[in-house]
């Protein structure tokens, strides 16, 4: 069945771009925004995909469009306020939410009827409209240098004291996002841990920043950060290199990352466990396509779209992805698995994982995660303690409402 619809989705790709050639002398031309067309390994195998579809047909030429994650959305968003923008947008997730609401997106229903997708892109429809179809979705674990880990931490009472065991001669123990210039990475990094505590950001609309497990979460962040065993002031970029390099022995991590540490150093010592924090709950990431609504040349993004979405195409796309999946189910090829084995450990999490978008409030994530963000600068600052820069974020997010 799964097969089939997306066979049938292939015509339809095929169908869409003979009546765009049909409509226009010249090829339609369109661009490609994505963060992972920067990466090392990924971005240009991702250039190279988008570079088969341009010769594959003369009806739409794409051009790749790079620009680095941690400016990514405020860029988007700030050409398409303005009117512009690329054509076809690899968002993160709770921006398309962002996106739909303000009216600057395409609907996709077009572009994924008779497809079959995974139930993750679900979660990309707003008010019944599917705005947007996953990239890559990611679920988080621990991702350890076994060379330096023998014992692997179940709990999160081990996983410091490994940490701290593992901090020596140039090496750290652990590392994460924690500045403010790396706001949406902060906001993912806490998250785990405050998912891992069974807390949430909110319940049905309702935002529970300041519950107890929610507290709970943010102390285990801060201990981390306490505790002396990461790189302080490192971005992500660099302590992810200091990985591939051996100086960095754990961090809590998406599927992605290890094709990216690989892509720094092939020979990069990689392992992955579920994260040892009291609960199962984890984070669950995802670069979601999306329609730019100020696009000359929707159908020529639907014909790339519908292409994106054929079973050959993602059976690619998936190959490259390293412990992520795509948006259609493909399954795992022996091969892949022998390969690097770490990936059963990213795929069996999906059951668990959750979305980095407070639950119910999802269009206003961008607002909550900076008045998070905001709270636990300031916590680690020593400026004030957990429970009271909760309150306060708690109630600066009830007056969003």
């Amino acid at each position: 069945m799964i097969d089939r619809r997306n066979l049938l989705a292939g015509v339809a790709a095929l169908a869409l771009l003979g009546s765009v050639a049909a409509a226009a002398a010249e090829p339609a031309e369109i661009s490609f925004a994505a963060s992972m067309l920067g990466e090392p390994l990924r971005g240009p195998l991702l250039t190279a995909l988008v570079e088969e579809f341009n010769q594959s047909q003369d009806a739409v030429h794409v051009t790749p469009v790079t620009t680095p994650f941690s400016s990514f959305g405020t860029t988007m968003f700030t050409q398409m306020g303005g009117g512009g923008g690329p054509d076809v947008i690899a968002f993160d997730q709770p921006n398309i939410y962002a996106a739909a609401e303000a009216g600057l997106l395409v609907s996709l229903d077009e572009v994924v009827d008779g497809v079959t997708l995974l139930p993750g892109n679900n979660s990309l429809i707003v008010d019944g409209v599917q705005y947007g179809v996953a990239l890559d979705i990611s679920n988080y674990a621990l991702i350890y240098n076994p060379k330096l880990v023998t014992k692997v931490p179940t709990t999160f009472d081990e996983l410091v004291a490994e940490a701290k065991a593992q901090t020596k001669d140039g090496v750290y123990g652990f590392a994460f996002r924690h500045t403010q210039a790396e706001e949406a990475g902060v906001w993912y990094d806490l998250s785990n841990y405050v998912y891992g505590n069974g807390g949430h950001w909110a319940v049905d609309g309702n935002p529970t920043i300041n519950s107890a497990e929610t507290i709970a979460g943010v102390t285990a962040y801060k201990t981390l950060y306490d505790a002396n065993v990461i790189p302080k002031g490192a971005d992500a970029a660099t302590y992810r290199r200091m990985f591939a390099e051996g100086k960095i022995a754990m961090m809590i991590d998406n599927g992605g990352i290890p094709t990216v540490l690989k892509g720094t150093n092939p020979d990069a010592a990689i392992a992955a466990a579920p994260a040892p924090l009291p609960t199962k709950a984890i984070g669950q990431v995802m670069a979601a396509l999306a329609i730019n609504g100020n696009s000359k040349s929707p159908d020529a993004a639907k014909a790339f779209m519908k292409w994106f979405l054929t079973l050959e195409t993602q059976a690619k796309v998936q190959g490259f992805l390293g412990g992520s999946t795509a948006a259609t189910p493909i399954a795992r090829t022996k091969e892949e698995l022998e390969k690097a084995p770490y990936i059963e450990v990213f795929d069996s999490l999906g059951d668990v994982a959750l979305p980095f978008m407070p639950q119910g409030l999802e269009a206003e994530t961008p607002q909550v995660r900076n008045i998070v963000v905001e709270a636990v600068m300031r916590v680690l600052a020593g400026q004030t303690d957990v429970a009271a820069a909760m309150n306060e974020a708690q109630s600066q997010v009830e007056a969003l409402r």
